[in-house]
């Protein structure tokens, strides 16, 4: 046992255990050395223990790395929370993209933006220092920003675009302020007049209320000494940061040295496989993805998913499509033949097109006897094409009218449904509410239909033409629509859903001058306060703002 009867260590323990000693973490400047030493106590302050019973130091409350550890950092968001990523939309072609910058902008909404792609590079934050800055092969996916300071760092990065006088270093050195724990009170004038115009008087009282102190060096080295490197090199940073911030004029350029680590990346624990074109649903209704060009500057895609319409008969085939704009699809299917079961699958089926029916605002064009689409949902992932008997093979290629596709074909495509059918599990899953079992399926076939629809399109000479590109693409919007439907459940209203129309069906005899939507619905669009959050979580967490990149 460890007994305490040295009135000099008392003393010094005492101090400790009420956060004064070395560490000086309650005091508005970092303690010196000198005032260290002075730090001695007197005779008389020696007196007062002289008569203390022995103590055992393993039953004191003495501070560790673990009161460290256990608080709550000043921005919780991490991989954990990415879970609005979008696989199925994975190498889905939606046309060149137009500038968001073009579009109306709103200072409480954001752009206004009707369908569509659109791309801008904007201006994008470091939230996580003592981590490697973006780089080749690392993709980010969608995150809101949560924690203690989530709202005051979704506030700066919001308001930024609306502060152009400015500048984004500054706006930086402020927010890697807020993230360190450092009071407001210690920065230098030029940040505490950026945040008195930013924020409001009860939110800087809670950043300095949150503030931590400054920790030597020496005693930093020991407390820190255990650590994985990963934890290790983010509590130094936020040292660091504190102790530079602390002093005038801190240097921009210095903190980021401290801020962004350079050198070989290793994949930190816990990492997952994000892919650089993977979309992310925004909660808004539209989708995201993010390139990151260093941690300053972002390119930003942003997908408005098309309204549509969709019509199915009582085998739940899809037999028309209407995109609200003049174009639209319309499929007849060859009952004579019927369906065709799958084998292994009792709830697939295949049934042959007999007419694809393209329409667009100045024309109409018929596709007859060409191809064909499942219908249903694969469950066992058992079928095997290849087993399927004479008679089977001349019916799917009755189905195609090409003599040289056969049960190769099918089962390609077969395989990309079942890889549908896990990313939409995977999907499910990560929803709040379960999705009801209809719009799983409706979802499952659109998905069908358009693989089927692509393979005639693309490979029929009579289909070619200026506008097939841009019917294709339609198509995909509409799958974007569909799952933005099923991910939003409960808040449909966010992807841009129309009034329901009694007759959906588009005519192809209508005069192509009508425009059945003379004011198409837009969404607004705002990325500024989002959080990208990198699958290598040794990579830095961004935020992003809603000011395009100089």
């Amino acid at each position: 046992m460890r007994s305490l009867r040295n009135p000099l260590l008392l003393f010094g323990l005492t101090l400790l255990l009420t956060g004064v000693v070395g560490l000086g973490l309650q005091r508005d400047r970092p303690v010196t050395a000198s005032e260290t030493l002075q730090a001695t106590p007197n005779p008389t302050e020696i007196a007062l223990f002289d008569n203390l019973p022995d103590v055992d130091l393993d039953d004191l409350p003495i501070p560790d790395i673990s009161d460290i550890l256990d608080e709550d950092p000043a921005l919780t968001t991490s991989l954990d929370d990415v879970n609005r990523d979008i696989p199925l939309l994975d190498g889905r072609d939606f046309g060149e993209p137009q500038s968001l910058a073009d579009l109306p902008w709103e200072r409480d909404r954001g752009y206004i933006a009707p369908s569509g792609l659109y791309q801008a590079t904007l201006e994008s934050y470091c939230l996580h220092a003592g981590t490697h800055g973006p780089g080749e092969g690392n993709g980010y996916g969608y995150a809101t920003l949560d924690g203690p300071r989530g709202e005051i760092v979704r506030k700066i990065l919001r308001e930024a675009v609306n502060y152009p006088e400015f500048e984004q270093r500054d706006l930086q050195m402020l927010l890697w302020g807020i993230l360190a724990q450092t009071r407001l009170n210690d920065m230098d004038d030029n940040l505490q007049a950026i945040a008195q115009e930013m924020l409001t008087d009860s939110e800087i009282s809670e950043i300095n209320g949150g503030a931590l102190g400054l920790i030597p060096d020496s005693a930093r080295r020991e407390l820190f000494a255990n650590l994985p490197s990963q934890v290790r090199d983010v509590l130094n940073a936020k040292a660091e940061i504190r102790a530079r911030l602390s002093q005038a004029n801190a240097v921009y350029e210095e903190l980021q040295d401290i801020a962004v680590l350079t050198g070989t990346v290793p994949e930190g624990e816990g990492s997952r496989n994000i892919p650089q074109d993977r979309w992310s649903l925004h909660p808004d209704g539209y989708f995201v993805r993010y390139s990151p060009s260093g941690y300053p500057r972002t390119q930003v895609d942003i997908l408005v998913p098309r309204p549509v319409r969709v019509v199915r008969d009582d085998r739940h085939r899809i037999t028309a499509i209407d995109y609200g704009d003049g174009y639209g699809v319309q499929t007849e299917y060859d009952d004579e033949i019927g369906a065709i079961s799958v084998p292994g699958e009792p709830d697939l089926e295949i049934y042959r097109f007999s007419t694809i029916r393209l329409v667009s605002p100045d024309d109409t064009l018929e596709v007859r006897d060409r191809g064909w689409t499942f219908v249903g949902t694969p469950t066992t992932g058992d079928a095997d094409f290849s087993q399927w008997s004479h008679q089977e093979v001349a019916s799917l290629n009755l189905l195609a009218q090409q003599g040289s596709v056969d049960w190769q074909e099918a089962q390609e495509r077969y395989n990309r449904a079942r890889e549908t059918q896990e990313q939409l599990e995977t999907m499910r899953n990560r929803m709040d509410e379960e999705p009801n079992a209809e719009d799983v399926e409706d979802l499952t076939d659109y998905d069908h239909y358009e693989d089927g629809l692509d393979t005639v399109l693309e490979n029929d000479r009579e289909a070619q033409g200026e506008w097939l590109g841009e019917h294709l693409q339609k198509v995909r919007e509409g799958f974007a629509h569909a799952i933005c439907e099923l991910r939003n459940l409960g808040n449909r209203a966010a992807c841009g859903d129309p009034e329901p129309d009694p007759d959906p069906d588009p005519d192809p005899e209508r005069d192509p001058n009508f425009n059945p939507r003379p004011n198409p619905p837009t969404t607004p669009i705002n990325p500024g306060g989002d959080g990208a959050v990198p699958g290598n979580t040794r990579r830095q967490r961004l935020g992003i703002s809603g000011r395009i990149a100089s």
